[in-house]
C-alpha cells in the first residue's frame, strides 16, 4: 500500500500543509506506525463516502481505488486527502520499521538467537519468542514493526492475534498440497459419477481440512468475483499477518468455495476468479511476495455444509498454511 498511497498526486501547498500538520500529531500522539487493517478502517471512515460517490464500482487490488481517487481529486474531500498522507507517513514508518529491526536488535540476536544470521526469518521467530528477555530498544523496534501482538496500542491487535495463532504451522510442508494437484482434483471430481449427488458429497481433499486455516465467509456478488467493500479490511488484516514472525516463512493458498447450485464447472471458475482476486488484493496494495501466495478455487466441490449445499455458508475464502 505504501507505494500505491503516494501516488494520489496532490496539489504542493495541501501536501505541505497537510504533512507539516500530520506529522506535528503523530508526533504529539506518541503514534510512530499503523498496520494495514487499522489504514483500511481509517481510510473506510475518512473515504467512504468519496470512494461510493467516485469510485463505487472499484474493487480493491491492482491500486484501482487510489488511482481512481486520483483521476477524481478535483471531487475528493480535503478529510480523505488528508487520511491518505497521514496514513502513508504512517505505513512507510512500519515498513521501515520492519527494515531496522535486525539493525536494533543486532546484540539481542547475538546473545539469544546466536543460531540465526540477521535477516533470516528464524531470526525473527527467535526473537518474538524470547520478547519478554528482550533489550529496551529491540522490544520497541519489534512492536514499531509490528510484530508485538500483546501491545494495547493497535486496536486490531487482537483480532491480529487470534488470526496469526491460528495459521501457526509446524515447519514441514504439506505434502501433495497445491494449487495445481487441487484443481486437478476438482476437474476429476466433477466428471466423478459418484460425485453427482450434491448433498453429503465426499470432500475433495481430507487433508486439506487438517492444515492450519483462517476461513471468511465472503458474500461475494452473485456471478462476481469483485471483492466486497466490508470485506477489505479482512484482507488487509491477512496482511498484516503474513507479515509476522510467526509466520514470515511460510506459504499459503487462498482457496475459494462457492454454494452447490447452478453449474458445476462455471461455479469452478467463478471460485477461482475469486481466489485470484483475493491473491491480488495481498500482493497489491498490501505487497505480500506472490512467492508465497498461490489461489485455486474448488466451487462446490468441498462444501463446509454438505447436508445443506445451496446454504450461503458454503460460498467463503481459506487462507491455508501450506508449510515452508
Amino acid at each position: 500500500m505504501n507505494s500505491q498511497l503516494t501516488r494520489l498526486r496532490l496539489s504542493v501547498p495541501v501536501v505541505v500543509a497537510a504533512v507539516c500538520m500530520l506529522l506535528a500529531d503523530v508526533d504529539r500522539s506518541g503514534a510512530q506506525t499503523t498496520g494495514y487493517a487499522h489504514a483500511v478502517d481509517w481510510i473506510g471512515d475518512s473515504c467512504g463516502k468519496d470512494i461510493d460517490t467516485v469510485c463505487k464500482n472499484m474493487s480493491l487490488g491492482g491500486g484501482r481505488i487510489l488511482k481512481c481517487l486520483d483521476q477524481n481529486r478535483a471531487r475528493v474531500s480535503p478529510i480523505c486527502t488528508n487520511a491518505v498522507i497521514y496514513l502513508t507517513i504512517l505505513l512507510k514508518r512500519r515498513a521501515a520499521a520492519r527494515a531496522d529491526v535486525a539493525r536494533i536488535c543486532v546484540g539481542d540476536i547475538k546473545a539469544l538467537c546466536p543460531d540465526g544470521q540477521a535477516g533470516e526469518r528464524n531470526v525473527l521467530e527467535c526473537l518474538y519468542g524470547k520478547n519478554q528477555t528482550l533489550s529496551a530498544p529491540c522490544r520497541q523496534g519489534m512492536a514499531d514493526a509490528g510484530y508485538d501482538l500483546s501491545s494495547a496500542s493497535d486496536p486490531t491487535n487482537a483480532n491480529l492475534a487470534d488470526l496469526v495463532n491460528s495459521l501457526k504451522g509446524t515447519g514441514k510442508s504439506a505434502a501433495g498440497i497445491g494449487a495445481t494437484g487441487l484443481r486437478q482434483l476438482a476437474a476429476r471430481g466433477i466428471s466423478d459419477p459418484s460425485r453427482t449427488s450434491r448433498v453429503d458429497r465426499p470432500p475433495l481433499s481430507e487433508q486439506l481440512n487438517q492444515l492450519p486455516k483462517f476461513t471468511v465467509p465472503v458474500r461475494f456478488e452473485s456471478d462476481s468475483a469483485r471483492i466486497p467493500p466490508d470485506v477489505f479490511r479482512i484482507v488487509a488484516l491477512m496482511a498484516d499477518a503474513l507479515y509476522h514472525p510467526l509466520l514470515q516463512g511460510y506459504r499459503f493458498l487462498i482457496v475459494s468455495h462457492t454454494e452447490g447450485q447452478g453449474d458445476r464447472t462455471y461455479n469452478l471458475k467463478l471460485s477461482k476468479e475469486r481466489a485470484e482476486a483475493i491473491r491480488q488484493a495481498l500482493i497489491n496494495p498490501f505487497g505480500i511476495a506472490p512467492s508465497r501466495l498461490e489461489a485455486v478455487g474448488l466451487g462446490e466441490e468441498q462444501l463446509l455444509n454438505r447436508a445443506s449445499p445451496e446454504s450461503v455458508e458454503n460460498r467463503r475464502i481459506q487462507l491455508i498454511n501450506i508449510g515452508r
